[in-house]
Parts: C-alpha cells; structure tokens; sequence
C-alpha cells in the first residue's frame, strides 16, 4: 500500500500544489490527522506553526467543524471571508473543512463558485467519508486522494465478521463504517453480486433477473458504488484467471468456459462507465440495468 503521507510530502516538495484536495477514507479520525499534516507541512513545518495549527490558532489556517447534522451557508461564509484575505504568517492559506458531505446544497454551490476562482495561493482541504453525495462538479474541481484507514486505528471493528470479507473490505479499501451499517446486508451483496457475474459472464439473460435482487439490497446510492467495486474485482479475478496469473482470491466465481479477454475488458469498461454515471446522479437502478444491457451488443 502507498504511503499516503510520503505522496502528499512529494507534492509540496515537487511544487506540485492543487488548489483544492478531496480526501475521502473510512475514518474520519485518519483524515483529521492527515489533513492537518499536510496544513502543516505548506504553512510550515516548524513547532511553532505545528502547534499553532494544531491548536487552530494559526492566522493562515481555518478549519471548519460541526457537531450538527448539516454545515449551512452561513457556516461558510466567515471561511470565505478569512480565507479571501492574503497569508499573514505563510505563503499560503489552507482550509480545512471536515465531513465535506454535511453541507448542504446551498453552502455547497456557494463554497463551488470558491473553488473555482479561489484566491491566489489559497488550498482547500475537503474531508468525507462519502463523497456519493458531493456534486460532480466540485469533484471534477478537486484532486481525489483515497486515505486508508491509519493501522493504529482499531480494525477489531470487523472481527464479526467471516475472515473471507474481511479481507475483501481492507484489500479492496471498503469503507469500515458503511460495512459496519449494512449488518447482514454486506454478505448478502457480496453473494448477489457473484451470481450476478456468473450469469453475466455467460450472457444469459437471467443476470437481470439476479440483478433486481441484488439492487433489492441497497438502500442507500453509496450501496451501489460498493457494489460496482465488488463487480469489478470480481472481473478483475477472472480476468487474472484467464491469463493464468498468479493472485489472491477473494472471491469464488465459477468462471464458463469460453470466457476471454475481450469479453472481460468490455465488461470492465462498463463498470468504469457505470461508476462515472452514478456520480453524476444518474438513477442507480437505471445505471446498474444498462451495464448489462448495453455488454451485450
């Protein structure tokens, strides 16, 4: 796994800078801290300024938290403000605002028109957990970085369940939280979703059928993106398969016979397709039937 704090080290050094950053990873504690290493390291990584930030008293750093259910417009406001004003301490300004997915649609369009035309040195920290429902322009606006959860953090969170998804959630970088929050659901979709690939992989026409049950278990858009994540790895295994390349198993997919290469690419063009329609809100189960559909012409 790439350390993550090494890359972001790389960019400041490199004079590599975006404008704005979204980090996204199963726990909020983990892009709390990273977050705030990496403030640290672009203002200045000396004690003074370590301690300043880390106390929030830094005059060129802002960051922007809340216990309620939603961050509002007029949370955002007095961010913007601060931040319009040029760096007393630093060459830069760097904001920071936690659980990004909280805002709500108007702070949201109002902190976008920020990140478009953001004042001159100027760096956005953005943090989720669930980037599902950010818009798609201010992920387009935004430099994506997955955080893995620190290994200091607790990973007893999965130890109910089976040592086979367990492995499936931390190799594939599944979110703790969300696994946590479908209980039963996760082994059910995992099982859904093999029998989906089975028939899909064989182009008969009962994967549809497969596939009304398996969207049966997602309740929430998030699912389907955990979903599309466990089809591909699927294909990615049988691809590995095919090409007779050594890898390890995650899941048991009974492969057919004449499964190929090509094949498996175009269905794995369709995942990626599918991924890009569901984060510009496209109706989930529109996307997931047209995946399947469309790999037939």
């Amino acid at each position: 796994m790439v350390d993550v704090s090494h890359t972001l080290t790389k960019i400041i050094k490199n004079n590599k800078l975006s404008h704005a950053y979204l980090f996204e990873s199963d726990s909020m504690e983990t892009l709390k801290a990273v977050s705030i290493e990496f403030a640290t390291q672009i203002l200045s990584d000396d004690a003074r300024s370590k301690q300043m930030i880390e106390s929030f008293n830094h005059p060129d750093f802002y960051y922007l938290e809340t216990d309620a259910a939603t961050i509002k417009k007029e949370d955002v406001q007095d961010l913007m403000y601060q931040m319009s004003q040029k760096p007393v301490q630093s060459n830069f300004k760097v904001y920071i605002i936690e659980a990004f997915d909280k805002l709500t649609v108007q702070a949201e369009n109002s902190i976008l028109k920020f990140l478009e035309e953001p004042p001159k040195n100027t760096i956005a920290i953005l943090l989720t957990t669930d980037k599902s429902s950010i818009l798609p322009t201010t992920l387009s606006r935004s430099q994506y970085i997955y955080i893995p959860r620190r290994k200091d953090e607790s990973v007893e969170i999965l130890e109910d369940l089976p040592e086979k998804l367990q492995e499936v959630v931390k190799d594939y970088g599944l979110n703790y939280d969300h696994v946590l929050d479908l209980e039963d659901r996760f082994s059910k979709i995992v099982t859904a979703s093999i029998r989906v690939v089975e028939l899909w992989l064989k182009n008969d026409p009962r994967a549809l059928i497969r596939l009304t049950t398996l969207t049966e278990l997602c309740k929430e858009r998030r699912d389907y993106f955990l979903v599309l994540i466990l089809l591909d790895g699927m294909m990615r295994e049988a691809m590995y398969d095919v090409l007779n390349i050594d890898y390890k198993k995650h899941f048991d997919v009974s492969l057919p016979n004449l499964v190929n290469v090509i094949q498996l690419t175009k269905n794995l063009e369709k995942i990626e397709k599918a991924n890009k329609m569901l984060n510009f809100n496209v109706n989930s189960m529109l996307v997931m039937e047209s995946m399947i559909i469309s790999s037939k012409g």
